[in-house]
């Protein structure tokens, strides 16, 4: 079989895009689009993967609406000329969302749709919001074209398929962490963690966040955060993965929109909250975080709160060590639920074994 994943802005070290690249290499050839540079010798390690570095921004143009029209255009080419069975896009062609999809189909091939995010509401900025009602319109066309959805939480693609009314197979696949870290012998700090790869607003109440900082320091790791105490640069996976497991705690309360109930963040299953229960790290969850609520609660991994009212709080509930231990060994025995293993490769490669015989 041979496959063309279009990773689009997506960069050659996005953990999400490089899994289906690596597992759709086991079953044949693979066409790889990604943005920016690469890694050579990483790259050339697996002979099966053709690699096509094209990145928006280095079109040429002076505008980005120029650099996107032609950005497009050489997604397009690789769509009508390359040799594959199968399309598997990881986002959705921004001048041409619907002719790149036809394409695909024209030719007669199978194709496959991961959603990061509930695109119609995450693609535009939030002052243009007005405009995504037409932007549904455009994901209810790609979704009548496409064999099979792959989406992060099973809220965001129930919340997709019914605005837009499309049925299609689809296959929850969150963002698993890629490895763990052992909790035998590691030494928690009086630490707790921000994490992640984009600057968004920490939604916490300020004596809340106060209490916090009495007992702890705040570090953020790879990200700008204001309510940090120290900022620590991006970091190779496996050194973040180590002093993750290093905090008592990863703190998750991070806001992208003004309204705070944003679907994009509530039914988000974000890198950072797999990562940090992987790493062995509790997590302290805002109680609007629907998708990642659901987990934590059933595995008891972590603290679920309120953080704008910190009236709802006893100052205490952080330094609970008798709660802390069961924290530490129900991610123990939740282990697998977080990383990414054969078992959930073969999940995802059932999936796409179904959607080429339908």
């Amino acid at each position: 079989m041979k496959t063309l994943v279009v990773g689009y802005n997506h960069s050659w070290k996005d953990k999400r895009v490089m899994r289906t690249v690596e597992t759709f290499s086991k079953l044949g050839h693979v066409y790889y689009q990604f943005s920016g540079g690469i890694d050579l010798s990483a790259a050339q390690r697996n002979s099966d993967v053709q690699n096509f570095s094209l990145c928006r921004d280095e079109m040429p143009g002076t505008s980005k609406v120029i650099k996107r029209i032609r950005f497009d255009h050489e997604i397009l080419k690789m769509v009508e000329e390359l040799d594959y069975d199968l399309a598997y896009f990881h986002s959705f062609p921004a001048s041409q969302p619907v002719k790149i999809f036809r394409e695909v189909k024209k030719r007669g091939k199978k194709l496959l749709y991961d959603l990061h995010e509930i695109m119609p509401e995450q693609f535009l900025p939030e002052r243009l919001s007005f405009l995504n009602p037409i932007l549904w319109k455009v994901l209810k066309t790609q979704l009548s074209l496409v064999d099979g959805v792959i989406g992060v939480s099973e809220e965001a693609l129930r919340m997709m398929f019914e605005k837009t009314g499309i049925e299609k197979p689809m296959l929850c696949l969150p963002n698993y962490a890629t490895s763990g870290v052992s909790l035998e012998n590691c030494v928690k700090n009086a630490e707790i963690a921000v994490v992640g790869g984009t600057h968004r607003k920490i939604s916490i109440d300020t004596s809340l966040l106060n209490e916090i900082k009495r007992n702890f320091k705040l570090v953020s790791i790879g990200t700008t955060c204001n309510i940090a105490d120290e900022e620590l640069p991006f970091m190779d996976y496996k050194l973040m993965m180590e002093r993750i497991s290093k905090v008592k705690f990863t703190l998750l309360a991070f806001q992208s929109r003004t309204d705070p109930q944003y679907v994009n963040d509530i039914y988000s299953l974000p890198n950072k909250f797999y990562d940090s229960l992987a790493a062995g790290t509790p997590v302290i969850l805002d109680r609007r975080f629907v998708s990642m609520r659901k987990i934590v609660e059933k595995t008891q991994t972590g603290i679920v709160l309120d953080l704008l009212d910190a009236m709802k709080h006893p100052p205490s509930f952080l330094n609970d060590s008798e709660a802390y231990d069961l924290y530490l060994d129900n991610l123990r025995s939740n282990y697998d639920e977080f990383v990414w293993d054969s078992s959930k490769e073969d999940i995802f490669l059932d999936f796409v074994s179904n959607v080429l015989k339908s």
